[in-house]
């Protein structure tokens, strides 16, 4: 009797084991989690041991000058999403990025000129970063609150098939819409 028991706690373990290693096969978990998990362990490891990380003015004008960089990308990506689908979301997304990678660099041109005067850079380098971070919050709570319900679910012509679970992405049609659904988006392409 104990035997048996023993045999299949170590067979549910064994299932386990082969459940787990099917997990780290699957494209989309070694994607999306186990890549970014690498750099946060690294910095978890740095952030933990404070002389493995040991910064300067000039590690910091390169990470800002990165996160610029980066914000400038990004922007010119959303405004050109909006040019080409006519879409104001992400318009006000890419001006919204454009203002805050000029408000960023201006911290990063500033605080690498001025490196020397540390008097003035103890107030100008927060509040010129503390400025870029609320100004970026609020333009996503505002791009977020107006823009959320601009395009309902009727608006939709195809959705993803949510039973595709091999991630094919395969696209079943909606029903075609009604005459007052037609309406609505004739309403909907006047006022934008």
């Amino acid at each position: 009797m104990g035997y048996l028991l023993f045999d299949q706690y170590l067979y549910s373990c064994f299932q386990k084991s082969l459940r787990i290693l099917d997990l780290f096969s699957n494209k989309r978990f070694i994607t999306y989690t186990l890549i970014p998990a690498i750099p946060l362990f690294l910095f978890t490891v740095m952030a933990v041991n404070p002389y493995l990380w040991i910064g300067s003015e000039i590690h910091h004008f390169y990470i800002e000058l990165f996160a610029v960089i980066f914000s400038g990308v990004t922007a010119f990506y959303y405004i050109l999403h909006a040019r080409n689908l006519n879409d104001k979301f992400s318009l006000f997304i890419g001006i919204g990025f454009s203002v805050s990678a000029l408000i960023d660099l201006l911290h990063v041109a500033v605080s690498y000129s001025l490196m020397e005067n540390s008097d003035f850079l103890n107030y100008f380098i927060p509040q010129t970063w503390f400025a870029g971070r609320i100004f970026l919050s609020s333009m996503l709570l505002v791009a977020i609150a107006k823009y959320s319900s601009v395009f309902p679910e009727d608006l939709v012509s195809s959705k993803i098939d949510p039973s595709d679970t091999q991630g094919n992405k395969t696209v079943r049609n909606s029903p075609t819409l009604n005459v007052d659904q037609k309406k609505l988006v004739e309403k909907f392409q006047k006022t934008s």
